[in-house]
């Protein structure tokens, strides 16, 4: 009886030992050289459970699986303590890593790695879940892989963007076909298809823009899917039954019903130096022959200056100068938005719109504008989105633009947009389109991902 009060004694010492161990560390910056990455949920995790240990062999095994595959989801296993967690003997130590490495990936795959504003890394940025409670979870019903697993978007096309990245990792890839003859100025059946999946001008003739395409490396596409795969974290687990994604670096609008693409059309985006931001919407209204207020911007730097050189310019451009000294355009066929808007609310001001400069959707690289998104079949997007509203049907659309009078129709069922850039995108024949990163976009992602 002695013997087994003393071993008693022994183990809650021990046990007490641990607790005050873990709450230390749990308290700290790092443990054992690793710096701990999620602090506020970490706490919180362990004052939920008075500081007790929460791991055990069975669930340290799961999660190890877990952080192994990360690297399936384009993220570094590295990240989560992989190395620690297999060589540390201080099992508090080891307890309080693993359940920081469990939140960091479980943050990273519901919600991005990397800041998509700013495209710094947010490898520690603050969950917008109960993260403690999901991992309490996972260790209660002993499913710590399945958890993590649907945390990350299950959305086909990024599971699609996950199959091509492990083609990639393979050496199966192959982007042309096997004898294809590759030099420049050929013309086959095969270089169309690879340049329809490459943001080319499908003339079936290999040309530079051709051979830089088909001179990219599996390594390099791999590092541009994993990015990709990055910007779909970014995006919300339910889009809508109906939304509409405009790809910036695809130059494209879809729209999807049910999962469907029901619509594409080519769209025009930013300049390099002014640049379609990323951002989520709702498409509210349909403005017919708009008014277009022209941004302080554009008229300091472009207009006031032609008109200085030409008094005449204002009139002929059917300008207008309000009583506070903003200009104006008159509603028509000459206005820059065309003859119908698309209202989104969103703090950049950017919103969809016709043009009357038809012709540079005809261009291979359509980015042209100062950060709004011109479409190439305005009429029939508006005929989409007001298809439940008989009063607007097409053809009254079309009398009122040529009525020339400006109207707002409040659309019953608004839309949500997406406005992201994807370079790596899977297209309806299932294969994965690649587009040119136009913006320098994705060097900046890959770069953020590969930070500590």
């Amino acid at each position: 009886m002695r013997a087994f009060a003393l071993f008693a004694v022994l183990l809650i010492a021990a046990g007490s030992d641990d607790t005050a161990k873990i709450e230390r560390y749990a308290r700290s910056n790092a443990v054992a050289g690793e710096t701990i990455c999620m602090a506020s949920p970490l706490r919180t995790f362990y004052e939920r459970r008075a500081w007790q240990p929460a791991w055990n062999d069975a669930s340290l095994a799961a999660l190890t699986r877990a952080i192994e595959g990360a690297d399936s989801h384009g993220l570094d296993p590295r990240k989560y303590h992989a190395a620690a967690l297999q060589s540390l003997n201080d099992t508090a130590a080891r307890d309080v890593l693993a359940s920081d490495a469990f939140l960091r990936l479980a943050s990273n795959l519901s919600r991005g790695a990397v800041d998509p504003e700013f495209l710094r890394p947010a490898w520690c940025a603050e969950p917008k879940i109960d993260l403690a409670a999901v991992l309490q979870s996972a260790l209660d019903n002993n499913n710590v892989e399945a958890t993590i697993d649907k945390l990350a978007p299950d959305d086909p096309r990024y599971q699609r963007l996950r199959k091509e990245l492990r083609i990639l990792r393979s050496g199966t890839w192959t982007q042309v076909p096997p004898g294809a003859d590759i030099r420049k100025g050929v013309r086959d059946a095969w270089v169309v298809e690879f340049q329809k999946h490459h943001g080319l001008a499908a003339d079936g003739v290999i040309g530079r823009d051709t051979l830089r395409e088909l001179n990219v490396t599996a390594e390099q596409r791999a590092e541009q899917v994993k990015a990709n795969l990055e910007r779909w974290r970014w995006m919300p687990r339910q889009l809508g039954e109906r939304y509409v994604i405009v790809n910036i670096a695809g130059f494209q609008l879809d729209v999807f019903e049910h999962g469907t693409n029901v619509m594409t059309m080519k769209t025009v985006v930013g300049k390099l130096y002014h640049e379609t931001p990323f951002f989520a919407a709702m498409i509210t209204d349909v403005t017919i022959n708009p008014w277009w207020n022209v941004p302080d911007s554009i008229a300091d730097d472009e207009l006031w200056p032609k008109q200085r050189r030409d008094p005449r310019y204002f009139a002929r451009e059917h300008m207008v100068v309000t009583n506070d000294g903003r200009i104006r355009q008159r509603p028509g066929e000459w206005n820059s938005l065309g003859r119908i808007k698309f209202e989104m609310a969103n703090r950049f001001n950017v919103y969809l719109h016709d043009t009357p400069a038809k012709s540079l959707f005809n261009a291979t690289v359509r980015a042209f504008s100062h950060g709004c998104i011109r479409i190439e079949r305005p009429l029939d997007f508006a005929r989409y989105l007001l298809a439940d509203q008989p009063a607007w049907s097409g053809a009254a659309i079309e009398s009122t633009i040529v009525g020339g009078e400006n109207q707002t129709v409040a659309i019953k069922s608004p839309v949500p947009v997406y406005v992201l850039y994807w370079t790596a995108w899977p297209a309806i024949d299932g294969d994965v389109e690649y587009h040119r990163d136009v913006y320098g976009n994705d060097a900046r992602v890959i770069a953020a991902l590969s930070a500590k």
